[in-house]
């Protein structure tokens, strides 16, 4: 019987490359973003975040220039085969703006429009 993987995301989520700044003790550190959607999003970072951990993130999106959004960590698991160390890092958004939801949205469509496109 084939294997039938369901999405529990409530919102699209769009691939996204772009640097970030995460700042889970306070101050902000370089993260790579790896997809976005209005309800969270998934980066990779230098060091491990527990889960619940609240973080404050930076993005510098097209439209959305210093866009500021705080989410709790949801998981961090250890990329294998990666030196130095890295962590895949996924965090729902706690608190935001109507309106940074709405550019987020916004951005997230145009992502997935173009990468339909492609």
């Amino acid at each position: 019987m084939p294997k039938v993987n369901f999405e529990r995301r409530r919102a699209p989520r769009a691939p996204v490359h772009v640097p970030i700044q995460l700042a889970p003790n306070g101050a902000g550190q370089s993260a790579e973003l790896v997809n976005l959607s209005t309800s969270g999003l998934c980066c990779h970072f230098s060091a491990a975040i527990s889960e619940m951990t609240l973080v404050a993130i930076e993005l510098d999106l097209p439209g959305a220039r210093g866009t500021k959004v705080q989410g709790a960590v949801v998981r961090c698991e250890k990329l294998r085969g990666i030196n130095p160390p890295t962590y895949e890092v996924g965090v729902f958004f706690t608190d935001m703006s109507d309106a940074t939801r709405k550019l987020l949205g916004e951005f997230v469509d145009q992502q997935l429009v173009r990468n339909v496109a492609q």
